[in-house]
């Protein structure tokens, strides 16, 4: 099964994303696939450490990950974030991957739904695909259940 290198990446300005959308190719290879910007809207939980009108993107990466590597990945991604802070976070990247039938995100905030693959990093099962279905879950974050958000996943999913 081929898990691709997916980021989630939250920003408060477009010269943040970009800069660090530079980084992340630096370190990872080139981009598959970026989706649209949205506004993330669906929570106020950051909005204190990175103010209002904060947008997001997907990112797919022409790298293929296994489970372990999110380990490295989800340290990597905090020192991005910390590069780019100013009084607080100005960027918020969640590292995953895309594989034919799950999409997961990497943590440091465990639950009992969370499967733990370090002493601190968690793996996150946001959603699983069967056939051409989506399948949400209790803990799918807002975001994820947005009909766009979901075909950009099914749409660069591998097969």
């Amino acid at each position: 099964m081929v898990n691709l290198l997916f980021m989630a990446v939250m920003y408060s300005s477009e010269d943040v994303f970009t800069t660090a959308k530079k980084d992340l190719i630096a370190k990872y290879s080139d981009i598959k696939a970026e989706s649209s910007a949205y506004s993330f809207n669906f929570t106020k939980y950051y909005e204190k450490e990175m103010g209002s009108n904060l947008k997001k993107k997907f990112l797919i990466f022409n790298k293929e990950i296994s489970k372990k590597d999110l380990i490295e990945i989800k340290h990597f991604i905090t020192k991005i974030e910390e590069k780019y802070s100013d009084n607080g976070r100005t960027v918020n990247i969640d590292p995953g991957y895309l594989s034919s039938n799950e999409f997961v995100l990497a943590t440091f905030k465990g639950k009992d739904f969370k499967e733990k693959i370090s002493e601190d990093v968690f793996v996150h099962k946001i959603l699983e695909f069967k056939e051409k279905k989506i399948i949400e879950f209790f803990h799918t974050f807002a975001d994820y259940k947005v009909k766009e958000n979901q075909e950009f996943l099914l749409a660069n999913k591998p097969l």
